[in-house]
């Protein structure tokens, strides 16, 4: 068979369509990848065979001949592997789908492991039972980490923040030095002073900390902005996500952009940042659409 894989959207490649590269590649098919995510549509209509993906259902699942292949990193060029260590999740955030999609925590298989840089897929990593025999694996094997959905702060204990402390984690370009965690419920305040506290005490710089804050979804921008302050006053990076995007929120806009492209180092007031004064700063070099 001539096969086509296509990647339509997304940074990173595709581990469904890196599967089924390597499962048709087995049986002998001409596999042919065409990679479309780095042009820029309004819109694009595509007639799929293979349906799957949770933007289309929750419950489609690559067969588990697919499923359970080591994924074709040579037809998508990647230098580091990517994959799950444990699927599903221990947490039932209302607007989370892992739990939903996934259930309970349950182990995967690491076969897939080929490259001096991994790249975890993990929805919650240290809710694992075999956490620490995977830690100490990323030691022994002097493996570059990167935790890219984030582990789940609630869960750090000196214990496992001495083990990550020895891992050489890293950010999803694999240059700096990073772990990344969320803050999305504005009662884990205490806990997450706490907790940054811990990693620190543990040879963890908070430098090394990125917090993803979630917004529009149940919070006042009042708490949004609290949050911003006290991951900023720990000393870590704060990253805005907006619930479903909630592009029609130009408040939430403003917010996600001054503080993920770090502006408000420089423009140290939010009110400050205003279309006008925005304007200024295109002309400055700093991208903004």
């Amino acid at each position: 068979m001539r096969v086509c894989l296509i990647q339509v959207d997304g940074k990173m490649p595709n581990l469904a369509l890196m599967k089924l590269a390597s499962w048709h590649k087995k049986k002998g098919d001409d596999v042919t990848v065409i990679d479309i995510s780095h042009l820029k549509f309004d819109r694009i209509y595509a007639s799929k065979i293979f349906v799957g993906g949770s933007g289309v259902d929750l419950k489609s699942e690559l067969p588990q001949e697919i499923e359970l292949q080591v994924p074709n990193y040579e037809l998508f060029k990647t230098d580091y592997s990517i994959g799950f260590t444990s699927r599903g999740c221990i947490r039932d955030c209302g607007f989370c789908i892992v739990k939903e999609k996934e259930g309970m925590i349950r182990e995967s298989p690491f076969d897939w492991i080929s490259h001096h840089k991994v790249y975890l897929l993990d929805n919650n990593f240290l809710a694992s039972p075999l956490w620490k025999e995977k830690l100490e694996y990323f030691i022994r094997q002097k493996l570059k980490v990167c935790f890219s959905q984030g582990l789940d702060i609630r869960l750090i204990n000196n214990e496992n923040a001495k083990l990550l402390s020895r891992v050489d984690y890293r950010d999803n370009h694999f240059r700096e030095k990073r772990l990344y965690f969320s803050f999305d419920d504005p009662k884990l305040e205490n806990l997450i002073i706490e907790k940054v506290k811990i990693l620190e005490e543990n040879g963890i710089n908070p430098k090394h900390l990125l917090f993803y804050i979630l917004v529009g979804y149940d919070t006042t921008f009042e708490e949004d902005y609290h949050r911003f302050e006290v991951i900023r006053d720990l000393g870590s990076y704060p990253f805005i996500m907006r619930f479903n995007n909630r592009k029609d929120d130009q408040r939430l806009t403003n917010f996600a952009r001054w503080i993920n492209q770090r502006i408000f180092r420089w423009v140290p007031n939010f009110q400050d940042y205003s279309a006008q004064y925005r304007s200024k700063i295109k002309v400055f070099g700093c991208t903004q659409k």
